[in-house]
């Protein structure tokens, strides 16, 4: 069976190699050499996560602000290498692991850098892609969408449903889509996701 975190893993990489270092995201004020670091790090130095996950620890953030930069050193071809291969130790090296790890955040950055590009097109994917997508959002998307002020249901015709945000809220926004562009809108590419949003 095919890991679908891998396969877009790949594709990003040759997209990242296409566009280059420069080329917008749809990431805040990320340009691609910011997003592949952003990967790079996530894949391959663990002892970094912590200090860009909690930047104002002062110990924690000068250690990931320093590998940061060490890898902003480094030429594209090479950092875009470690995005597509990342060192054995890795459990991006793993296939089960990859699968559940990766997933989602390969997917959601490769639209990133997709839709951010002045003539990106829709793709299809497989059913199997879209089920792999579901099973991310099944797990995440309540927590995703915890911030809602509304109380939210996420429906993919042949998946279900997935709820969150405020549950006392006395309107429920209903957002349909395939499981991918619901995805993207709970990680918070609203503008960007093809979905349909009604309110009862």
């Amino acid at each position: 069976m095919t890991n679908f975190a891998n396969v877009e893993r790949r594709h990003l990489a040759a997209l990242l190699r296409r566009v280059g270092p420069d080329a917008p995201t749809l990431c805040e004020d990320w340009d691609a050499r910011d997003l592949a670091i952003h990967l790079v790090i996530r894949d391959s130095r663990p002892d970094a996560v912590a200090g860009m996950l909690s930047p104002k620890l002062p110990v924690l953030g000068r250690h990931a602000k320093s590998v940061d930069a060490d890898y902003r050193e480094m030429s594209w071809e090479k950092l875009v290498d470690l995005v597509e291969r990342p060192p054995l130790y890795s459990p991006g090296r793993w296939s089960p692991i990859d699968k559940r790890m990766n997933t989602g955040e390969f997917f959601i950055h490769h639209e990133d850098v997709r839709r951010a590009q002045p003539q990106w097109h829709a793709r299809q994917l497989l059913n199997d892609e879209q089920k792999d997508l579901w099973n991310v959002l099944k797990l995440m998307g309540p927590a995703l969408l915890r911030k809602k002020s509304e109380s939210v249901v996420l429906l993919a015709g042949g998946f279900g449903a997935v709820r969150g945000g405020k549950k006392s809220a006395r309107r429920v926004e209903l957002v349909r889509g395939e499981p991918s562009e619901l995805l993207l809108w709970a990680f918070g590419r609203e503008e960007q996701a093809d979905v349909e949003i009604t309110q009862e």
